[in-house]
């Protein structure tokens, strides 16, 4: 007994309707014709349009914009980079 094949989603079957030119067997202009009409579509993905976008919290964005917590970390990272310049170059034989 053949199991059928799974429905199609409404954009798969309009593709295929179409004879998709995305498909393997399409030439290479077409190929790229159908890459770049898909970068052109993926570039105008928003939080709207894709809701699994992880958000930044509202203390995250906090710190990002707080001018004192900057100066603080760029200070911190700088005190670690001298130190690190600083300690004494010995060898491990």
């Amino acid at each position: 007994m053949a199991v059928p094949d799974p429905p199609a989603k409404p954009a798969q079957a309009a593709d295929a309707a179409a004879g998709s030119p995305a498909r393997a067997g399409a030439p290479p202009s077409h190929r790229a014709e159908a890459i770049a009409a898909t970068a052109a579509s993926s570039a105008k993905v928003t939080a709207g349009t894709a809701p699994y976008v992880t958000r930044p919290t509202r203390w995250t964005v906090f710190l990002r914009t707080f001018v004192p917590w900057q100066l603080w970390r760029f200070v911190r990272i700088n005190a670690k980079m001298i130190r690190i310049i600083r300690r004494p170059r010995t060898s491990r034989r």
